[in-house]
C-alpha cells in the first residue's frame, strides 16, 4: 500500500504534493498559478464577495437553532437546548457561522475538530483554517491531517476520525478534489481588484491636467501665454466641445483626462458584481444596491434569495451540525436533532387558499403541502394519500389554517 501526500488542487500521475497553491492550468492558461491565499484574499479585499460571504451567513439560521426530538417534535427543554447551543458558541454563535461559511464558500472546504475539556468530553467545535490543512490519503481514503499553524511554526497532526472534513462540492474529475465557487470567476475577481486601484489611481491624482499643450518652442513668453488664453477662449466649456482647431502656434495636444478605454474598468466592475452576486446567488438589492431596485422586486428578490439560496443551504447547515452531533457528542444526537431557526416567508393568503383547495380537491396530498411550505411531513398514512370520500384527514393537520395580520394581506 502506497501512503502519499494529496494536494488539494493539483493532481499528478500517482502521487500527490501537497502546496498552498493551485494550478489552474486546465480552465486557464498554463502560466495562471492562483494559491488558496488568493481566495481568502478576494474575500478580504472584495467588498462584493466578502458580503456575498457574510450575507448568507447571517440569515442561515438567523435566529439561531432548535432541538426535535427523535419524533422530530420540537423540544421545549431550555436547558437541553442551550446545551447543544454551547458547543456552536466559538467565541458565538454569530462568529462561529462567520468562520463557517468564510471556509465553506471561499475555500469550499471545511475541517471542524473538537475542543475538550480534561476529562475528554467535547464543549465547543471549532474550525481550522482549510489553508493550513495537509490530507494524508492511503488508498485513496483519508487516513489523517496535518495542521501547520502560527505561520508554519507550529505542526499538529490528526487521525481522521479527530477531524470532521466537508467538501461543498466534489470535482467532477477527482473525488477527493472540490469545486470553488470563485473559479468561474476568478478572473473577473482579480481584474476587479486591478480595476479599483485604476479607478483609485485616477481620482488620486485628479489634480494633473487632462490636456498637455505643446507650444512652438520659438514662441515668446508673451506669445505663449496669448496661445493658451485663445485656446481657453475657444475650447473649454460643454458649449465648444467637438470643435477642430488649427494652429501654427500649436505643435501637439496630448489627451491626459479619462479615456474609452479607462471607462471599460467602470464597466467591468458593474459587471463583475453581477457575476459574483449571481455565483453566491444573492442579490444585488441585498447588498444594498438600489439601482432599478423598487419595493416590490426588492422583496422578490428577498424572496428568491430565502427560498432558493438560505433554505439550501440551512440544510446543509444542519446536516454538518448533526454530523458533529453525532460523531463526538452521541450522547446528545441519541436524543435530539438540530434544526435552524430562520426566518420564515410570509405566504400571501392567495397562495395559502390554493393549497387548501388542492389538497381538498385531492390534487396535492397534506404532506405535499406540507413540503412545499418547508414543513416536516406527518407520519400518518393517510397523509401521502389524497383526499377523498374515503380518505379523510383534519384539514388542520396540513398546517395551512394561517390566518394572517391585516396590513400583510
Amino acid at each position: 500500500m502506497q501512503l502519499f501526500w494529496i494536494n488539494i488542487s493539483r493532481v499528478k500521475k500517482k502521487s500527490y504534493q501537497q502546496s498552498s497553491w493551485i494550478n489552474l492550468s486546465q480552465l486557464f492558461s498554463n502560466d495562471v498559478v492562483f494559491s488558496k491565499q488568493t481566495y481568502y484574499d478576494l474575500y478580504q479585499k472584495n467588498g462584493d464577495i466578502r458580503q456575498c460571504v457574510r450575507k448568507i451567513a447571517w440569515s442561515t439560521a438567523r435566529n439561531g437553532i432548535y432541538l426535535q426530538d427523535n419524533d422530530r417534535q420540537t423540544v421545549e427543554d431550555n436547558v437541553a437546548t442551550d446545551q447543544v447551543f454551547d458547543l456552536f458558541k466559538v467565541p458565538t454563535f454569530a462568529k462561529f457561522k462567520i468562520k463557517f461559511f468564510m471556509n465553506y464558500l471561499c475555500s469550499w472546504e471545511l475541517y471542524v475538530k473538537p475542543l475538550r475539556n480534561l476529562m475528554g468530553e467535547t464543549i465547543r467545535f471549532d474550525i481550522i483554517d482549510s489553508r493550513a490543512v495537509t490530507k494524508i490519503v492511503k488508498d485513496w481514503v483519508i487516513t489523517w491531517y496535518r495542521v501547520i499553524s502560527n505561520n508554519g511554526t507550529k505542526t499538529e497532526t490528526y487521525n481522521a476520525d479527530e477531524v470532521w472534513y466537508f467538501k461543498f462540492e466534489d470535482d467532477v474529475t477527482n473525488t477527493l478534489n472540490w469545486m470553488w465557487i470563485l473559479t468561474s470567476i476568478l478572473y473577473d475577481a482579480v481584474l476587479d481588484l486591478e480595476a479599483l486601484k485604476t479607478n483609485y489611481s485616477f481620482y488620486k491624482n485628479s489634480a494633473r491636467p487632462d490636456m498637455m499643450l505643446l507650444l512652438d518652442g520659438n514662441l515668446t513668453e508673451e506669445e505663449q501665454q496669448n496661445a493658451v488664453d485663445m485656446f481657453n477662449a475657444q475650447f473649454k466649456w460643454s458649449e465648444n466641445a467637438h470643435k477642430t482647431i488649427v494652429a501654427w502656434w500649436i505643435a501637439d495636444v496630448k489627451q491626459l483626462s479619462l479615456t474609452a478605454k479607462d471607462m471599460e474598468t467602470i464597466s467591468q466592475r458593474k459587471m463583475t458584481t453581477d457575476k459574483i452576486c449571481s455565483a453566491f446567488g444573492v442579490p444585488k438589492a441585498m447588498l444594498w444596491y438600489v439601482e432599478d431596485v423598487n419595493y416590490n422586486n426588492g422583496q422578490n428578490q428577498k424572496e428568491e434569495f430565502l427560498e432558493w439560496t438560505i433554505k439550501p443551504m440551512e440544510a446543509d447547515f444542519d446536516a454538518i451540525l448533526n454530523k458533529l452531533l453525532q460523531m463526538f457528542r452521541p450522547d446528545l444526537f441519541e436524543k435530539y436533532w438540530i434544526k435552524s431557526d430562520s426566518e420564515q416567508l410570509k405566504e400571501s393568503q392567495e397562495w395559502l387558499n390554493g393549497q387548501r383547495a388542492d389538497v381538498q380537491n385531492g390534487i396535492i396530498t397534506i404532506n405535499e403541502a406540507r413540503i412545499d411550505r418547508w414543513l416536516e411531513p406527518l407520519k400518518d398514512e393517510n397523509a401521502d394519500k389524497p383526499i377523498t370520500s374515503r380518505n379523510s384527514v383534519l384539514l388542520e393537520d396540513i398546517a395551512l389554517d394561517v390566518t394572517l395580520p391585516w396590513d400583510e394581506y
